[in-house]
């Protein structure tokens, strides 16, 4: 409750399931987190905001795209079901034809869309 609403893009939520799904994450959990789930997938939980979901009361929007192999849309389905289970107002905003560059060099569509659903998310949440 310390803010009045929150944009995720590009969520990385739980670094176990992370490691295995991302098109990097087998040398960047280990490079980052400093485990993998080999050496220590207890520190990647202790670590992985998905824990402190219960936790959570700020409204959440979520934005992925489909094709985004870098952080998998699975990431910010795991946080989306888990704040919406434990009764957080939240959002999730889905790029089909997108992958992880959205916000740089996606289609000027869904760039301007991308920031009409933060901007919206944000005025009604102030």
């Amino acid at each position: 409750d310390r803010f009045h609403a929150a944009a995720s893009q590009r969520s990385i939520s739980n670094w176990a399931s992370f490691e295995h799904n991302s098109d990097i994450g087998h040398t960047f959990i280990l490079n980052n987190q400093g485990a993998n789930t080999r050496t220590d997938v207890e520190l990647l939980w202790k670590q992985s905001p998905l824990q402190f979901a219960p936790n959570c009361k700020t409204p959440t929007l979520f934005i992925h795209s489909f094709e985004d192999y870098r952080c998998p849309i699975d990431q910010g389905y795991q946080m989306y079901t888990a704040l919406i289970s434990h009764g957080v107002e939240s959002k999730m905003v889905l790029f089909k034809g997108e992958n992880h560059d959205l916000s740089r060099s996606g289609k000027p569509l869904h760039r301007i869309r991308r920031l009409d659903e933060i901007t919206k998310w944000f005025e009604a949440h102030k």
